[in-house]
């Protein structure tokens, strides 16, 4: 800043921005034209022209919003959120500006892109990659420096100039999309420090919950909240029961989700009793790729992978393959391409459990647990990966509570993150941050109508839940 002129993007603009006064007034001449193209009459024959052509203004706007984007982050610098009531950038363009939510986080995003990005900026103003994707590199490569291992990491530069290197390759691809970008950029959050990505898995688990309330007429309200392996795990129970909905259909996405879930529990009951016990101590219906090295806890290992794409933590890898059949695939250290695929079955065999049943009823959690054997995992003594043998010496039965602690122990005393602070009872998230937005008070939650609804204060009973008051109860 020098004699009352501010730089902003390589423009210098007048502290008091009189020319965006001007830009408005174009804009809206602009906007006249494009109208009147709308309610012309198009020629047959002259429609893809007519969508170039709407290609290249929609560019044109991309251009004006990251100019916009400058403006705001000058706007920001210069002092314009004092006194507003807003605490940040994307608060302010959401909530004074009426912006949507999702434009006002792309224009902070831009506003606040690092400044050793000049390869991705080039990339754009030559119409390599559009707007969409570039902003995608400017988020990731700032979530990287805000958590990246600075003891591995002390150099800014170097890290935001390697974390651009592997977006912008990806990026620049026109098969590309920006869903893939994402993808390439949590697995970069990950890596630039797994200790912190562990520790924020354990503190979404600690934080996990559900409620299913009642209403007096008998109509319910479910509503569940965890961490992402957990996600998965419920994802792909709902995906064998949904179909592609059929031309004839005329249900909502949200009632096939509710008839998927309703198919799901009436499955389950309908098992018949010697299938039950196998059922809920059966595998994880989600497939995931983990390697070797990920599973004996080494340093630097790679995140597991769901078939959903979720990167899942160590210690989430690691419980949730206790009783699975594991497909042992040799992969080219350069590319990545499959080398051999074979297949080692690790399940313990019906003798071992039938055995282990016979020895004991309860998990065998040290610290006492009293969790019947039939909703119990079979579970390694000496973990699988590490040489543990599927025999009856190295068996116990653990709940799925005590299987996913112990492996989050063994995590914590491998110095891979601190004990998360115990969540009595689940803080739930708030399900409307944004206080506009918020219901009145005594209001009922969507889906749910008023009369339906408990009175306030009502303790819900095992009769009106439909379990026994176990919330690990089938």
């Amino acid at each position: 800043m020098s004699d009352g002129v501010v730089s902003a993007g390589g423009a210098s603009l007048p502290p008091c921005g009189g020319g965006l006064g001007e830009a408005a007034a174009s804009l809206r001449r602009a906007a006249q034209l494009v109208r009147a193209v709308a309610e012309d009459d198009i020629q047959p024959g002259a429609e893809h022209a007519l969508g170039e052509d709407l290609i290249g203004v929609l560019r044109a706007l991309d251009e004006v919003k990251l100019a916009c984007a400058d403006v705001a982050a000058l706007f920001q610098a210069c002092g314009g959120l004092v006194g507003s009531g807003q605490s940040s950038l994307s608060h302010w363009l959401q909530h004074t500006a009426d912006r949507s939510p999702s434009e006002a986080a792309q224009l902070a995003s831009l506003a606040h892109r690092p400044v050793h990005l000049e390869e991705s900026e080039r990339a754009y103003a030559s119409g390599e990659i559009p707007l969409a994707r570039f902003e995608r590199i400017c988020h990731w490569v700032n979530e990287g420096l805000a958590c990246r291992s600075q003891a591995e990491w002390p150099d800014t530069q170097a890290f935001a100039l390697k974390a651009q290197e592997s977006l912008l390759e990806l990026a620049v691809d026109p098969s590309a999309t920006v869903a893939a970008v994402n993808r390439t950029g949590r697995r970069l959050r990950y890596m630039s420090n797994p200790a912190l990505h562990e520790k924020e898995y354990q503190d979404r688990y600690a934080g996990r919950g559900a409620v299913l309330s009642r209403g007096v007429n008998g109509s319910f309200h479910l509503e569940a909240w965890g961490d992402e392996a957990s996600g998965d795990a419920l994802r792909g129970a709902l995906d064998a029961f949904l179909a592609p909905p059929g031309e004839r259909e005329e249900r909502t996405a949200a009632q096939r989700m509710h008839d998927a879930l309703v198919d799901v529990c009436s499955t389950v009951v309908a098992l018949p009793a010697e299938a039950a016990p196998l059922r809920r101590a059966g595998a994880a219906p989600v497939s995931v790729v983990v390697g070797l090295d990920t599973l004996q806890g080494k340093e630097g290992a790679a995140p597991a992978v769901s078939e959903y794409g979720t990167l899942w933590p160590a210690s989430a890898a690691r419980a949730h393959t206790n009783d699975c059949q594991l497909t042992r695939v040799v992969s080219d250290p350069l590319d990545g391409r499959p080398l051999d695929v074979g297949r080692s079955r690790r399940l313990f065999s019906p003798e071992v459990r039938t055995a282990l049943m016979a020895q004991r009823q309860t998990c065998a959690w040290e610290g006492g647990c009293d969790r019947p054997i039939a909703w119990c995992q079979v579970d390694h003594r000496l973990a699988w990966w590490d040489g543990g043998a599927s025999d009856l010496d190295n068996a116990q039965p653990l709940c799925r509570y005590h299987n996913l602690e112990k492996e989050h122990r063994r995590a914590r005393e491998r110095g891979w993150e601190q004990r998360p602070r115990p969540r009595r009872g689940g803080k739930r998230p708030d399900p409307f941050p944004n206080p506009k937005s918020r219901p009145l008070s005594g209001s009922a939650p969507p889906g749910i109508p008023r009369h339906q609804r408990p009175e306030h204060g009502q303790q819900l009973t095992a009769e009106d839940t439909g379990t026994d008051g176990d919330p690990l109860s089938p």
